[in-house]
């Protein structure tokens, strides 16, 4: 199917005009605005992502991010009510403190503010002059004016008095098992189950097992299929009993080309699936890779001949 550069161009100019307007939208709304169908509009947006014009939040508004011009980040405080409630409770902390030393956070905080990406800015401070760097984090409306009379008298703190106020707070052992829980990236789920036992148990009780899910064929048949081809797997992102998300590499001509991969074990594949794959995989900057035993339908095809330059097709025998 032709493409109407012009129409194209027209409808990039509609969408970015409307987000001048009206702030960080939602797909649907900027669909409304172009009077496009909400599967077009969010390809136009990814384009316009591609290019650098609109940036994409972390965030989520329902299961869709949001969609902003550059410079209108602190229009993004708007929506801070689709936060769950530990995030909101680290956000307004951050927002009142503007600088948070990470070490000094509950391990729910901890966790809380690396999920709000959008508003949490990491620091790297050495404090005192003693050479070993920490981790804070920074109000992202905090000026540089501001973070510098902030950072100045973290500088000039001494080692004692951050031992000191560590051990009041923070004891060695519960010091230790919040690094631990950190590096596994507990979930909000065992952090509220940790918050309701005693503090003495929290301390000794070892952290649950995660149950390991048995793959099912249809995703061993395909990891077998991607080893076969020298496909590597970078990441899996979600698994399910006839889906495979992930972000692969694979050897080209001109060098390792990664993909976020969508595997369905489907007859047949809709310009819906189409749209989605290469929504998330614009997201994280990379281009969609589908892969499936079945076809595409008729607008699944037309889609397909549309953005082959971003989104790749390919039918297996798993």
């Amino acid at each position: 199917m032709p493409i109407d550069l012009a129409k194209a161009n027209s409808n990039k100019e509609v969408i970015l005009s409307t987000l001048s307007a009206k702030g960080p939208s939602l797909p649907v709304h900027l669909a409304q605005a172009t009077q496009l169908s909400p599967l077009f509009a969010s390809a136009f947006l990814s384009e316009l992502y591609n290019e650098g014009k609109v940036k994409i939040s972390n965030m989520k508004v329902g299961s869709s991010p949001l969609y902003y011009l550059p410079g209108q980040e602190s229009m993004l405080e708007n929506f801070i009510d689709y936060l769950n409630g530990r995030e909101k409770e680290a956000f307004y902390l951050l927002k009142k403190e503007k600088l948070l030393d990470d070490n000094l956070q509950t391990p729910v905080i901890r966790v809380a503010i690396r999920a709000i990406k959008d508003f949490a800015i990491p620091l790297k401070i050495t404090p005192g002059g003693e050479g070993k760097e920490k981790l804070y984090w920074k109000y992202f409306l905090t000026n540089d004016l501001e973070l510098k009379n902030l950072i100045e008298p973290k500088k000039h703190e001494t080692q004692a008095p951050l031992e000191k106020v560590h051990q009041k707070h923070h004891p060695k052992q519960e010091t230790e098992q919040e690094e631990k829980e950190i590096q596994e990236h507990i979930t909000p789920e065992n952090e509220k189950q940790k918050e309701e036992q005693d503090e003495p148990k929290v301390e000794k009780e070892k952290p649950k097992k995660i149950k390991k899910i048995i793959e099912s064929k249809f995703v061993v048949n395909l990891k077998e299929y991607l080893t076969s081809k020298n496909i590597d797997i970078l990441e899996t992102l979600e698994e399910k009993k006839r889906e495979f998300y992930g972000k692969i590499s694979i050897d080209s001509m001109f060098g390792k080309q990664e993909y976020y991969l969508v595997a369905k074990d489907k007859k047949k594949i809709s310009e819906t699936d189409l749209v989605f794959a290469l929504q998330k995989a614009q997201e994280i900057k990379m281009p969609a890779l589908i892969m499936t035993p079945g076809d595409l339908d008729k607008k699944a095809q037309e889609y397909h001949k549309s953005w082959k330059n971003i989104i790749k097709f390919e039918k297996v025998k798993l």
